[in-house]
């Protein structure tokens, strides 16, 4: 796996680069490739790349998903993205949904981290009903009313 963070803060994935290495992955399979549009360029023009998966802005996910498809590569690009959630299978239910529903309305979805993406893996897609139901008990209303829950957007 090739991966090119933001050349604006590489930080976190150096981080995880090296979490990953201390865990046992072998020497090779994780690569990590620091630069700007050239390098992205780069990427998306490689024989040896076969498929792009992108996470981030519009501008540049148009821009690597036109570039890579043209050169005939898989081509995921999740724009305007951000705060995924997966739940597993051995997540506990009601804790889940909670922490689910808080994530994605608390402070009227406008926070920096609110949860905008959520994978449910296995049977976990089930609790879906769940969260519609908590979500449509939340009172909306005046953000100076204190019983409010959801405030205005």
């Amino acid at each position: 796996m090739v991966m090119k963070p933001s050349e604006k803060d590489p930080g976190a994935a150096m981080l995880l680069a090296k979490l990953a290495q201390e865990a046992g992955l072998p020497d090779g399979v994780l690569q990590i490739i620091h630069g700007g549009v050239d390098t992205v360029n780069f990427l998306c023009d490689a024989p040896s790349i076969r498929a792009i998966s992108f996470v981030g802005g519009n501008l540049a996910g148009e821009h690597i998903f036109d570039r890579g498809t043209k050169n005939g590569k898989r081509v995921q690009a999740n724009l305007g993205a951000k705060n995924h959630a997966t739940i597993m299978p051995d997540s506990d239910r009601e804790t889940t949904v909670n922490q689910l529903v808080g994530a994605a309305f608390g402070a009227a979805g406008q926070r920096c981290m609110a949860l905008s993406t959520v994978i449910f893996v296995g049977e976990t897609k089930e609790w879906v009903h769940d969260i519609v139901e908590k979500a449509r008990k939340l009172k909306v209303g005046s953000g100076l009313d204190p019983a409010t829950e959801v405030g205005p957007l």
